[in-house]
């Protein structure tokens, strides 16, 4: 007899989410992990099922800016909202290397 396992969408997708915070975060989504920083009670097949669904995903996240560029984005609004997106990356970044330079000089 084989046993069926219902998983709660919504959960899913508010694990994946989690993943991918995890991810931006600069850690890598585990079982454990995910089960121990979900808001609510996860099982392992959840967890797996999240893990999978974010890695499945996962690639077009971490390819490089030009294969990404061509890729995922086709139309000029996506161009566009690609474009404002690196530009508050660059922003933050010079952001933080002006803090850096500062603490620099301080010492």
């Amino acid at each position: 007899m084989q046993t069926v396992i219902f998983m709660n969408s919504d959960n899913i997708h508010r694990l994946i989410l989690l993943c991918q915070s995890m991810h931006e975060a600069g850690s890598s989504p585990s079982v454990g992990m995910l089960r121990s920083k979900a808001p609510f009670k996860v099982s392992v097949t959840e967890a797996i099922e999240a893990i999978k669904r974010f890695n499945a995903s996962k690639p077009v996240m971490r390819s490089s800016n030009l294969t990404t560029l061509t890729t995922t984005t086709s139309r000029p609004e996506e161009l566009s909202e690609r474009v404002s997106m690196l530009e508050k990356e660059v922003a933050e970044l010079k952001q933080q290397l002006a803090a850096i330079t500062q603490r620099l000089h301080v010492q």
